[in-house]
Protein backbone atom coordinates (compact mmCIF):
# COMPACT_ATOMS: atom_id res chain seq x y z
CA UNK A 1 0.00 0.00 0.00
CA UNK A 2 1.32 3.35 -1.04
CA UNK A 3 1.96 6.43 1.31
CA UNK A 4 -1.09 8.41 -0.38
CA UNK A 5 -3.04 5.13 0.15
CA UNK A 6 -2.55 5.00 3.78
CA UNK A 7 -3.63 8.59 4.31
CA UNK A 8 -6.94 8.46 2.86
CA UNK A 9 -7.25 5.13 4.83
CA UNK A 10 -6.87 7.26 8.57
CA UNK A 11 -8.42 10.51 7.59
CA UNK A 12 -12.55 11.19 8.07
CA UNK A 13 -13.16 13.24 5.56
CA UNK A 14 -16.23 15.11 7.07
CA UNK A 15 -13.68 15.45 9.48
CA UNK A 16 -11.40 16.83 7.40
CA UNK A 17 -13.55 18.76 5.56
CA UNK A 18 -14.57 20.67 9.58
CA UNK A 19 -10.95 21.45 10.24
CA UNK A 20 -11.02 23.07 7.00
CA UNK A 21 -13.76 25.25 7.54
CA UNK A 22 -12.58 26.24 10.95
CA UNK A 23 -9.55 27.06 9.53
CA UNK A 24 -11.28 28.86 6.78
CA UNK A 25 -13.55 30.86 8.88
CA UNK A 26 -10.38 32.41 10.96
CA UNK A 27 -8.39 33.32 8.17
CA UNK A 28 -11.43 35.43 6.78
CA UNK A 29 -11.30 37.04 10.18
CA UNK A 30 -7.38 37.40 10.16
CA UNK A 31 -7.21 38.76 6.32
CA UNK A 32 -10.10 41.60 7.30
CA UNK A 33 -7.80 42.70 10.19
CA UNK A 34 -5.28 42.68 8.52
CA UNK A 35 -6.73 44.68 5.54
CA UNK A 36 -7.91 47.35 8.17
CA UNK A 37 -4.11 47.57 9.91
CA UNK A 38 -2.24 50.42 10.24
CA UNK A 39 0.33 50.91 7.70
CA UNK A 40 2.90 51.83 9.60
CA UNK A 41 1.80 49.27 12.21
CA UNK A 42 4.23 46.65 10.63
CA UNK A 43 5.45 45.13 7.00
CA UNK A 44 3.59 42.65 5.52
CA UNK A 45 6.09 40.44 6.09
CA UNK A 46 4.96 40.37 9.93
CA UNK A 47 1.45 40.41 8.83
CA UNK A 48 1.82 37.35 6.67
CA UNK A 49 3.29 35.36 9.97
CA UNK A 50 0.40 36.67 11.99
CA UNK A 51 -1.93 34.36 9.55
CA UNK A 52 -1.92 30.28 11.66
CA UNK A 53 -1.84 28.90 7.62
CA UNK A 54 0.53 28.79 4.76
CA UNK A 55 -0.36 31.82 2.93
CA UNK A 56 1.74 33.59 0.42
CA UNK A 57 1.55 37.20 -1.54
CA UNK A 58 1.35 37.94 -5.01
CA UNK A 59 2.05 40.80 -7.08
CA UNK A 60 -0.15 42.50 -9.99
CA UNK A 61 2.99 40.28 -12.26
CA UNK A 62 1.98 36.77 -10.18
CA UNK A 63 5.68 37.00 -8.50
CA UNK A 64 5.79 36.22 -4.41
CA UNK A 65 6.39 39.40 -2.71
CA UNK A 66 6.17 37.31 0.96
CA UNK A 67 6.01 34.03 2.19
CA UNK A 68 5.07 33.05 5.73
CA UNK A 69 6.80 30.28 8.03
CA UNK A 70 4.00 28.06 7.77
CA UNK A 71 4.08 28.22 4.00
CA UNK A 72 7.77 27.31 3.74
CA UNK A 73 7.49 24.07 5.75
CA UNK A 74 4.36 22.70 3.80
CA UNK A 75 6.34 23.63 0.37
CA UNK A 76 7.97 20.25 -1.00
CA UNK A 77 8.63 19.11 -4.54
CA UNK A 78 5.21 19.36 -5.94
CA UNK A 79 4.97 22.97 -4.52
CA UNK A 80 7.29 25.26 -3.76
CA UNK A 81 8.63 29.17 -4.66
CA UNK A 82 12.02 29.73 -6.91
CA UNK A 83 12.93 32.46 -8.53
CA UNK A 84 9.83 34.59 -6.97
CA UNK A 85 7.48 32.13 -8.66
CA UNK A 86 5.37 29.64 -7.17
CA UNK A 87 5.97 26.61 -9.04
CA UNK A 88 3.41 23.42 -8.68
CA UNK A 89 4.38 20.48 -10.31
CA UNK A 90 1.23 19.43 -11.48
CA UNK A 91 0.26 20.81 -14.77
CA UNK A 92 -3.25 21.10 -14.44
CA UNK A 93 -2.96 23.18 -11.53
CA UNK A 94 -0.05 25.15 -12.27
CA UNK A 95 -2.12 26.19 -15.41
CA UNK A 96 -5.29 27.05 -13.90
CA UNK A 97 -2.85 29.45 -11.68
CA UNK A 98 -1.54 30.88 -14.78
CA UNK A 99 -4.71 31.74 -15.51
CA UNK A 100 -5.46 33.98 -12.53
CA UNK A 101 -2.32 35.65 -12.51
CA UNK A 102 -3.17 36.89 -15.65
CA UNK A 103 -6.77 38.06 -14.92
CA UNK A 104 -5.02 40.17 -12.03
CA UNK A 105 -3.74 42.53 -14.55
CA UNK A 106 -7.07 42.01 -17.13
CA UNK A 107 -9.93 41.92 -14.91
CA UNK A 108 -11.36 44.40 -12.64
CA UNK A 109 -10.75 43.70 -9.09
CA UNK A 110 -13.48 41.99 -7.51
CA UNK A 111 -13.68 40.88 -3.28
CA UNK A 112 -15.11 37.16 -3.58
CA UNK A 113 -12.42 34.41 -4.38
CA UNK A 114 -12.88 31.45 -6.57
CA UNK A 115 -15.95 29.61 -5.27
CA UNK A 116 -13.89 26.11 -5.42
CA UNK A 117 -10.25 26.29 -4.26
CA UNK A 118 -7.44 25.04 -6.61
CA UNK A 119 -6.55 21.25 -6.43
CA UNK A 120 -2.65 20.54 -6.32
CA UNK A 121 -1.98 16.94 -6.38
CA UNK A 122 1.22 15.90 -4.79
CA UNK A 123 3.06 12.39 -5.82
CA UNK A 124 3.07 11.04 -2.48
CA UNK A 125 0.71 12.73 -0.09
CA UNK A 126 -3.07 14.00 -0.16
CA UNK A 127 -3.58 16.92 -2.20
CA UNK A 128 -3.36 20.58 -1.15
CA UNK A 129 -5.98 22.84 -1.53
CA UNK A 130 -5.04 26.25 -2.65
CA UNK A 131 -7.61 29.12 -2.05
CA UNK A 132 -6.90 32.64 -4.04
CA UNK A 133 -8.00 36.00 -2.14
CA UNK A 134 -7.70 39.08 -4.28
CA UNK A 135 -6.31 42.49 -2.63
CA UNK A 136 -8.17 45.78 -3.43
CA UNK A 137 -5.42 47.83 -3.97
CA UNK A 138 -6.75 50.67 -2.56
CA UNK A 139 -6.88 48.45 0.68
CA UNK A 140 -4.43 49.67 3.55
CA UNK A 141 -2.63 46.85 3.23
CA UNK A 142 1.46 47.82 4.29
CA UNK A 143 2.61 46.98 1.00
CA UNK A 144 0.72 48.50 -2.45
CA UNK A 145 2.39 46.02 -4.76
CA UNK A 146 0.25 43.11 -3.09
CA UNK A 147 -2.33 42.05 -5.16
CA UNK A 148 -3.35 38.42 -3.96
CA UNK A 149 -3.62 36.17 -1.01
CA UNK A 150 -2.85 32.52 -1.41
CA UNK A 151 -3.93 30.08 1.75
CA UNK A 152 -2.59 26.53 1.56
CA UNK A 153 -4.67 23.61 3.46
CA UNK A 154 -2.32 20.75 3.24
CA UNK A 155 -4.61 17.60 3.48
CA UNK A 156 -3.71 14.82 6.05
CA UNK A 157 -3.55 13.93 9.53
CA UNK A 158 -2.56 16.70 11.80
CA UNK A 159 -1.89 17.57 15.70
CA UNK A 160 -4.62 17.66 17.68
CA UNK A 161 -5.10 20.13 20.23
CA UNK A 162 -2.19 19.49 23.15
CA UNK A 163 -3.51 17.26 25.90
CA UNK A 164 -2.71 19.63 28.99
CA UNK A 165 -4.79 22.37 27.82
CA UNK A 166 -7.84 19.65 26.94
CA UNK A 167 -7.32 18.10 29.76
CA UNK A 168 -7.45 21.62 31.98
CA UNK A 169 -10.64 22.67 29.06
CA UNK A 170 -12.73 20.39 29.86
CA UNK A 171 -12.04 18.71 33.10
CA UNK A 172 -10.02 15.45 31.65
CA UNK A 173 -8.12 12.59 32.97
CA UNK A 174 -4.92 12.95 31.28
CA UNK A 175 -5.21 9.61 29.54
CA UNK A 176 -8.59 10.78 28.08
CA UNK A 177 -6.61 14.12 27.22
CA UNK A 178 -4.54 11.91 25.11
CA UNK A 179 -6.94 9.89 23.28
CA UNK A 180 -9.21 13.30 22.67
CA UNK A 181 -6.32 14.83 21.29
CA UNK A 182 -5.61 11.78 18.66
CA UNK A 183 -9.64 11.91 18.29
CA UNK A 184 -9.63 15.59 17.53
CA UNK A 185 -7.37 14.82 14.34
CA UNK A 186 -9.80 13.11 12.86
CA UNK A 187 -9.05 9.34 14.13
CA UNK A 188 -11.32 6.73 15.68
CA UNK A 189 -11.11 4.79 18.82
CA UNK A 190 -9.44 1.63 17.39
CA UNK A 191 -6.61 3.63 15.74
CA UNK A 192 -6.22 5.73 19.30
CA UNK A 193 -6.16 2.31 20.92
CA UNK A 194 -3.66 1.19 18.86
CA UNK A 195 -1.30 4.48 19.31
CA UNK A 196 -1.80 4.87 23.01
CA UNK A 197 -1.31 0.87 22.93
CA UNK A 198 -4.49 0.32 25.10
CA UNK A 199 -7.59 -2.26 24.62
CA UNK A 200 -10.37 -1.10 22.37
CA UNK A 201 -12.74 -1.34 24.95
CA UNK A 202 -10.33 1.00 26.79
CA UNK A 203 -10.33 3.77 24.07
CA UNK A 204 -14.54 3.00 23.90
CA UNK A 205 -14.69 3.58 27.69
CA UNK A 206 -12.57 6.81 28.06
CA UNK A 207 -14.90 8.09 25.14
CA UNK A 208 -17.92 7.63 26.60
CA UNK A 209 -16.45 10.07 29.45
CA UNK A 210 -15.11 12.36 27.03
CA UNK A 211 -18.51 12.64 25.49
CA UNK A 212 -19.65 13.16 28.84
CA UNK A 213 -17.84 15.91 30.38
CA UNK A 214 -17.70 17.78 26.90
CA UNK A 215 -21.48 17.66 26.48
CA UNK A 216 -21.15 16.14 23.12
CA UNK A 217 -23.03 13.02 22.01
CA UNK A 218 -21.32 12.23 18.37
CA UNK A 219 -17.44 11.69 17.29
CA UNK A 220 -17.99 14.75 14.47
CA UNK A 221 -19.75 17.02 17.19
CA UNK A 222 -16.69 16.34 19.81
CA UNK A 223 -14.03 16.88 17.12
CA UNK A 224 -15.83 20.21 16.22
CA UNK A 225 -15.70 21.62 19.93
CA UNK A 226 -11.75 20.07 20.15
CA UNK A 227 -10.94 22.14 17.09
CA UNK A 228 -11.50 24.72 18.89
CA UNK A 229 -9.21 24.72 21.58
CA UNK A 230 -5.80 26.31 20.30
Amino acid sequence: MTPFAVCYDEIDLETEERRILAAFTRRLVEIAALSRSDVETFNSQNALNMLRGPAVLLDLDGYVVGVNLSAVEAFDNDVRVKDRRLLIRDIEARAKLRTFTDQLKSQPFQLTPPADPLIVPRQDKLPILLRIWPIDPAARWPSPEVRALLTLNALGPKPGPPAPILAKAFGLTPSEAKLACIIARGAGPEIAAIELKISRETARNQLKSIFAKTGTHRQSELVALLLQVH
